[in-house]
């Protein structure tokens, strides 16, 4: 197993990635700010740890996965992750899909530093947080508003006590949220309206068809626009999206099962294996075959490891 390594974000801008540190932020506490949008498949997060902070992240779109002690947490658009100071979490080797998330990290480390808050307030927000239950919280999308909000502000100086308005909202209504959430057995599924379940239920089954817009909408009975924009905002993530990457996710069974990369190809409805293996390679970072050399590579190493126990 890979050993944890702290990690400490550095500032950094591009087109699809921007973190903000303390030194740009301003803000006592807020040890760090981040976006990342991915239009493709990202490398995985290998285990680490953030020293005596909370780490929030957001998706606001897409689907990730988290490991904590063993635990997996498969996360979509709208869900918040929670990790608690010194806890080592990671991607399970699994790489990080196509999506967006908005994450920070706050440090509790000094009580006087913290989110302009009176030493008080600091401390019964701690208390709070401390007692929060479980790691992913599932709130609705209005406090994804806040939180897109708060980062559009972040990059300004001079905006910095607004910012840290917004988080302090966002904070207690999770809060808030996580007592709500503990008196119900595991983690709650999404609220979905009747069409939406419909829809899902319908493309869960139907993975194996080429599944079109139109077709869809016309089971909900809404026209393709009024579809889209209703799937993503209770789904948190494009129909397409949602629907290519669960046939990439099947994909894998089958390919791990003896299938060839044409015969899944086919059997999934992408027309062609290059066109498969492009739409596989934006949700798991590597072409089929690559997948398939990397399984086997692991499947070796466990039995090598077993063998080696046994002795």
């Amino acid at each position: 197993m890979e050993k944890a390594q702290e990690v400490i974000d550095s500032y950094y801008v591009s087109r699809y990635r921007i973190i903000y540190t303390w030194q740009e932020l301003g803000i006592p506490g807020l040890r760090m700010f981040g976006k990342h949008t991915m239009n493709q498949a990202h490398a995985p997060l290998l285990p680490h740890f953030h020293r005596n902070a909370y780490e929030f992240t957001f998706v606001t779109e897409g689907a990730i996965h988290f490991t904590i002690q063993e635990m997996d947490y498969e996360l979509s658009g709208y869900d918040v992750f929670m990790t608690r100071p010194n806890e080592v979490h990671s991607t399970n080797l699994l790489p990080l899909s196509a999506g967006e998330i908005i994450w920070f990290q706050l440090d509790i480390s000094d009580p006087d530093q913290f989110l302009f808050l009176s030493r008080g307030a600091a401390e019964e927000l701690m208390t709070e947080l401390a007692g929060m239950k479980g790691h992913v919280f599932r709130p609705g999308s209005r406090i994804f508003g806040d939180i897109r909000r708060a980062f559009e502000l972040a990059g300004a100086y001079n905006q910095r006590h607004l910012v840290c308005s917004y988080l302090t909202l966002i904070l207690y209504e999770l809060t808030s949220f996580s007592q709500k959430q503990a008196e119900l057995p595991g983690i709650p599924a999404k609220a979905l309206s009747p069409d939406m379940e419909k829809a899902v239920a319908y493309i869960q089954a139907h993975l194996t068809k080429e599944l079109s817009l139109e077709e869809l909408a016309g089971l909900c009975r809404l026209s393709v626009s009024q579809f889209k924009q209703k799937f993503r905002a209770q789904i948190g993530m494009a129909p397409r999206h949602y629907v290519n990457y669960h046939k990439i996710q099947l994909s894998k069974k089958m390919l791990l099962s003896g299938a060839s990369v044409t015969d899944t190809a086919m059997e999934l409805g992408f027309g062609s294996s290059s066109y498969f293996t492009v739409v596989f390679k934006r949700y798991s970072a590597c072409t089929p075959s690559e997948y398939l050399r990397t399984e086997s590579e692991k499947k070796a190493e466990n039995a090598s490891e077993s063998d080696r126990s046994r002795t």
